[in-house]
Order: C-alpha cells, then structure tokens, then sequence
C-alpha cells in the first residue's frame, strides 16, 4: 500500500507506466482523495456506487499515455463513461489553455454527443460491446479514440482517424475488464 498520492505516482513512473512528465505533472496535481474514499492510494479499482468503479491508477496513466498527442492546449476532448471524474480532471489539466472537457452530459455513452464535437480525442471508461462507429464518426480527422471493446475477454482498442477524415487505423492494446457502456435508466435500476 501507498501511503501518500505521490507515492502512487511515483510507483508509476517507476513501473515506467508513466512515461510522459506532463501526465506526471497532470495526475500529481489531481489526488485521489478528491475522487475516492476507500483505499485510496492503492493501484486497484475502486467501487463508487451504482455498480461502477473509479479505474486503478495504472489504467487511467495507460488511457492518457494512448491519448498523449492529442491531450495539447485547446484540444476538444469526450471523456465518455467518465465516472468519479478523476481521469476527466487530468484531461483538462492537460488541454488548457483554452481546451474544453468538462461539461456534464447525462445521456447514453455509446452514443457519445455529437453536439459538442468534433473531437481531437475521446476516452471511453466503460466497455463496448464492438466497434464504436458512433464515436468514431465523432473523432475530428487525426482524431483518436481509446475504448474497451468486447464481452467477456477485452482489449483496449485504438481508433485513430485519419488526416483525410475517412480512413480509421485500429489496434488492440492492453486486456482489460471494465464496466459494460450503458444508458442511465439500466445502470440506475438499483
């Protein structure tokens, strides 16, 4: 167990997890104590109520190692699924000056929302079942998208659109095993 926030960020970095020092800079200055209320500095996810999870550290410094080209000032950027708003704070840590993330949209996260894009990045903290060509339509072109993709065995997938705004480059990354997407009225049955 860590003890402190930095701890964790540096175990991290250690673990070479954390390879970029703006997202170094980006999830030192957003502590998890802000997000979470039990064990806080350890790298596992954590539930936060309505059947979800804020992510385990390692994977929210995976999502913005994927996403750290496009993470630049002023950059438009979705965080769909985005739960406690941890990962969603260190996005916009990342984007400003000038850059918008935060706007609270509650609605169905595999239709992601087209009125606020086009977008330079999305990250997508619950599964998909398939392809998410909704939010891919949504990637500006050079766009990228980070999203779990499956059911049962997952892999983190990366969809990057290219400059001619017609052509997506896909490829699997990690295994992993998030939440399924979902809309509000299943997810707040409970």
């Amino acid at each position: 167990m860590h003890r402190t926030h930095a701890d964790l960020i540096q175990l991290l970095v250690r673990k070479n997890i954390i390879k970029n020092e703006r997202i170094k800079t980006a999830m030192l200055a957003t502590d998890r104590l802000d997000f979470s209320t039990d064990r806080l500095y350890e790298d596992v996810p954590q539930p936060i109520g309505y059947n979800v999870t804020i992510s385990a550290p390692h994977m929210h410094a995976h999502a913005l190692e994927m996403l750290h080209d496009k993470l630049i000032p002023g950059a438009r950027v979705l965080d769909v699924g985005s739960g406690s708003g941890y990962l969603t704070a260190c996005i916009a840590r990342l984007i400003q000056p000038n850059g918008k993330v935060i706007e609270i949209v509650s609605g169905d996260g595999r239709l992601g929302y087209s009125q606020g894009g086009p977008y330079d990045a999305i990250h997508v903290g619950a599964a998909s079942p398939n392809r998410p060509n909704e939010l891919i339509e949504q990637l500006k072109p050079g766009g990228r998208l980070v999203v779990p993709v499956g059911v049962g065995s997952q892999k983190m997938m990366i969809y990057d659109k290219k400059n001619d705004g017609h052509d997506v480059h896909e490829r699997a990354t990690l295994g992993v095993s998030y939440v399924p997407l979902t809309d509000k009225s299943k997810q707040w049955r409970h």
